[in-house]
């Protein structure tokens, strides 16, 4: 369903090569950031930087991009959600000085979809010219995608286990996650004069809670993910405050 949706907005709207590449500069100019301010936690640095760059935009932030400013915004939120997917399996591991497996990055359905979107969009073919029996698929999975993508935030969590709490690790991913991420999201919006409504999805993407996945690669790289995984709960749950703050502030500023 992520997928289909992330073909369908694409071909509806396909990002310009200036929207690629602001969006792509921008998240890794905030990678390089919080690399350095992960760097002083030492034992919990791994923690902090995947807490700090694996963000759920898409789970999450398609269906408050939806409800809060429309499909055109959702548009620009699938193009933040696959740059961003895509520079995380590549800087991540680099960083964490891990053994990039460009592979596995090559396995991520989203550049196959995104790709094709686009070069159908560019040959003037859209997927709603489509024969009857596939539009009516494709839209099918479309428009069931939002609120099966929140049930499965949900379920996400309810298999979350949680062994023990570090309250000040806890304090520390949250407060970056939900605060300072999207601060500096926001400095860098001002500072390059990023057009108006790009600028408003990129900070409000970067305001997330940490994504789910983020378990799975500290699991991998620790072998204890019951920090992270606290972590998760209680950004999904905070965020539910922090959001409408955020879009406040945004429509304020931007």
């Amino acid at each position: 369903m992520a997928n289909t949706l992330t073909f369908t907005f694409i071909n509806d709207y396909p990002p310009s090569l200036s929207q690629l590449k602001t969006y792509g500069s921008g998240i890794i100019i905030l990678f390089i950031i919080f690399y350095f301010i992960s760097l002083p936690f030492k034992e919990n640095k791994s923690l902090l930087f995947t807490n700090s760059v694996y963000i759920n935009t898409g789970y999450l932030g398609y269906p408050i991009l939806l409800s809060v400013w429309g499909e055109k915004a959702l548009s620009y939120g699938v193009i933040y959600s696959v740059i961003n997917m895509i520079l995380g399996s590549i800087f991540v591991p680099m960083f964490l000085d891990k053994k990039i497996s460009l592979k596995n990055t090559f396995k991520l359905p989203y550049i196959y979809v995104i790709i094709l979107a686009y070069i159908l969009s560019l040959l003037g073919i859209n997927y709603r010219n489509f024969p009857k029996p596939i539009l009516e698929t494709i839209l099918l999975l479309k428009n069931a995608a939002i609120p099966v993508l929140l049930l499965f935030v949900g379920l996400s969590l309810s298999k979350i286990t949680i062994k023990k709490i570090n309250h000040k690790l806890l304090l520390s991913t949250t407060l970056i996650r939900l605060f300072i991420y999207p601060f500096f999201a926001l400095i860098y919006v001002i500072i390059f004069h990023m057009e108006k409504n790009l600028g408003k999805v990129f900070i409000l993407e970067s305001a997330m809670p940490t994504a789910i996945n983020s378990v799975i690669l500290i699991d991998a790289l620790t072998g204890d993910s019951s920090d992270i995984s606290l972590t998760v709960a209680i950004t999904t749950l905070f965020s539910a405050f922090t959001i409408p703050v955020w879009v406040f502030l945004i429509e304020k500023i931007i």
